[in-house]
């Protein structure tokens, strides 16, 4: 089941997106910048016993596409090798985001999950207001499929970096806020709610200022469908995960903070004994 969590990790990681008219979502960037990389450790607890199977990365990078600057933004779902002859895990996301707009351009990922394979692409037209799917998973057919693209809407890797640059401090405790994430070839409508500011220890000992937030996640998958998903967010200016925890059909997963190199700015979150 640990090669479910690592497919899925990113949707825990989108949770933060207020439902607002795509113009009226970004407001610009003043929290990641180029060359950034974030790592987790992600643990699942095996009956009693808590296991460090894999780790997903993030990655961020400027680059120009044709005329214009965009983001290529990147992430890694793996378990370790020791893990590896249970069940090789080899995720990889990528999109490429308009850096002044920030709307998707294009979006794919590739899934292997012992012997599983699933490739999907979403190209982003918004001349025509739709989005175009392609989804291919072993050896079934190309299953292509074309649907409208809701305000506000964004791919799953490119929703994690934009939910981090919404400044929720202003939001009220307990107010929910809808969220709408393209994951293959659906869009879901999931909602979260700030809780509180808590401190938060980190499994290397490190304790951050945080905002809890919950969640609402998708129905049918790996989650229940109900507010299972607790993440804790630096209450500073980079808005970075630092503690995820959510429980799934089978037991709970967690994600911890392992290494933030890159950082636009400076990590005033961090608590100072």
């Amino acid at each position: 089941m640990i090669v479910k969590l690592l497919q899925k990790i990113t949707i825990l990681f989108c949770i933060l997106l207020p439902s607002l008219a795509h113009s009226q979502c970004f407001e610009g960037n003043t929290v990641f910048g180029d060359g950034e990389d974030i790592s987790y450790a992600i643990s699942y607890n095996w009956g009693p016993v808590w296991v460090t199977a894999g780790e997903v990365t993030f990655k961020a990078k400027l680059e120009k596409k044709g005329e214009k600057q965009v983001w290529h933004l990147a992430s890694t779902g793996k378990t370790y090798h020791s893990y590896d002859v249970l069940f090789k895990v080899r995720d990889y996301y990528e999109t490429w985001v308009d850096a002044e707009t920030f709307r998707t351009i294009n979006f794919s990922r590739y899934i292997y999950e012992g012997g599983y394979t699933l490739v999907n692409a979403l190209k982003f037209d918004y001349e025509k207001k739709k989005i175009f799917s392609s989804t291919k998973s072993n050896n079934n057919p190309v299953r292509l499929d074309t649907f409208a693209i809701q305000p506000c809407s964004f791919d799953m890797l490119a929703a994690v970096y934009f939910t981090r640059t919404i400044d929720i401090s202003h939001l009220q405790m307990d107010q929910k806020k809808q969220v709408s994430v393209v994951i293959d070839d659906q869009v879901y409508n999931i909602y979260i709610r700030p809780l509180a500011r808590e401190i938060v220890e980190n499994n290397d000992g490190k304790r951050y200022n945080c905002i809890k937030i919950s969640a609402r996640m998708v129905e049918g998958t790996i989650f229940k469908g109900d507010e299972d998903v607790l993440v804790w967010i630096t209450d500073d200016d980079n808005h970075i995960p630092v503690y995820i925890e959510a429980k799934i059909l089978v037991g709970t997963v967690k994600a911890y903070l392992k290494e933030a190199k890159g950082l636009r700015n400076p990590m005033r979150a961090l608590v100072n004994d």
